[in-house]
């Protein structure tokens, strides 16, 4: 449908402004075309005008009330798979306002439409703006919170923790982080909720901190996760015990990547 124009004609009819009510009608469902023509297209296959016209549609529908939490949703999917191409996209993003509405987006009360707003931000990493936003006090709070939240959306938890994984580079982030009341909390919780694909990524951020050195490094000893990782290793590294709870291949992949991780922790605090 692309190659027959669908795109390109969704995309000419959202030029017009401040439309009526029957416009906006057909302007809505033009943008939940253009979202669904995008979901799963590799954007590489798009012209560099696709790919940035269909950015602003795709927030607009984002923004609209009176869209559905499935057209919401797609939507969302569309900028996850857009933002995360390349930094013309990312840029593009940036400059349609859409980290605030993607943001906004995450309070939905649909669990598909926040898990796919955070996976949206996700996908703006290292964009400066975005790592901006991540830095300040009350946004970082909300990704720590949604971190925490495992039990009650998995999936949005996941994500959340790795947006913080991928941050954590970032030295002006990792001072942010481990500045965060709840970053103690953090640690522990994930390094403990049994999970091995968040224990993966909270792994990742504390291994990441400690090359930071400084408070980054003291944070992380006061949590104990040099003792939690040593415990952790001693429990896991016999294959024979392992095998008695009868992981998948995915987990036992989980498994292997998150005692490589302990491993090298440990390393790193000795």
């Amino acid at each position: 449908m692309i190659q027959q124009g669908c795109l390109t004609t969704c995309l000419q009819l959202d030029k017009g402004e401040k439309p009526n009510e029957a416009e906006q009608k057909i302007l809505r469902q033009a943008r939940s075309c253009i979202a669904k023509l995008l979901v799963t297209t590799n954007p590489s296959i798009l012209t560099v005008s696709q790919r940035s016209g269909s950015i602003g549609p795709l927030l607009k529908l984002v923004k609209d009330n009176d869209a559905t939490d499935l057209m919401h949703f797609e939507a969302l999917l569309s900028l996850t798979n857009l933002a995360g191409f390349s930094d013309e996209t990312k840029n593009r993003v940036v400059a349609q306002k859409g980290i605030p509405t993607l943001s906004y987006a995450m309070f939905s009360e649909h669990e598909m439409v926040r898990q796919a707003a955070t996976e949206a931000l996700l996908n703006m990493i290292p964009h400066p703006t975005m790592m901006e936003y991540l830095k300040k006090e009350d946004n970082l709070k909300v990704w720590v919170a949604f971190a925490l939240d495992y039990e009650a959306n998995f999936a949005c938890a996941r994500a959340a923790v790795g947006c913080l994984a991928m941050a954590v580079p970032d030295p002006e982030f990792a001072d942010a982080l481990v500045a965060c009341p709840k970053f103690g909390e953090l640690v522990r919780t994930l390094l403990e909720c049994g999970q091995l694909e968040l224990m993966h990524r909270v792994f990742a951020v504390v291994a990441s901190l400690i090359e930071h050195g400084g408070k980054c490094r003291e944070a992380v000893i006061s949590t104990g996760t040099g003792s939690f990782c040593k415990a952790y290793l001693e429990s896991y590294h016999d294959e024979r015990k392992v095998k008695e709870f009868n992981f998948t291949p995915a987990e036992r992949g989980s498994l292997a990547a998150t005692l490589s991780l302990a491993k090298e922790i440990v390393k790193l605090l000795s």
